[in-house]
């Protein structure tokens, strides 16, 4: 009877030991994605005139809200006074900036947002420092 005794609290002991484990791996990957969370504070109002093929530029306007939904508001200057609009969520992955139901990301940047071309890269050439959204409130 002593040997079940023993086994049992043998188990009992490992039991505990790996759910203490478990829970602080568990904790470091919890606190690792509410650092990413909050690294940023991304939350306000972004404009910029982007560089544009057939037109002057395209006016833009994007507003992150706090709920992680965006409003994107764009408009061709010089070509049509039509103003487009898109609306979704929003996510921060390793330091890029993704809209859903959008074909560019962002590469976030101190108080600015910086557009990556479509597979992801920073704009090169002459007009790459053109493709930036800067913050212009809360």
């Amino acid at each position: 009877m002593r040997i079940y005794l023993h086994i049992a609290f043998l188990l009992a002991t490992c039991f505990l030991l790996v759910s203490c484990i478990n829970n602080k791996a568990n904790a470091d990957v919890e606190s690792t994605a509410d650092r990413n969370r909050h690294k940023y504070n991304l939350s306000g109002r972004y404009e910029g005139n982007l560089p544009c093929a057939d037109c002057s530029a395209i006016s833009t306007t994007l507003v992150l809200n706090r709920d992680r939904t965006y409003s994107l508001h764009y408009r061709y200057v010089g070509k049509s006074d039509e103003l487009f609009r898109r609306d979704g969520n929003w996510r921060v992955d390793a330091d890029v900036l993704h809209l859903d139901s959008e074909d560019y990301n962002y590469k976030i940047e101190e108080d600015r947002l910086s557009q990556l071309d479509l597979s992801g890269k920073e704009m090169t050439g002459n007009l790459a420092g053109k493709y930036i959204l800067d913050k212009v409130d809360q």
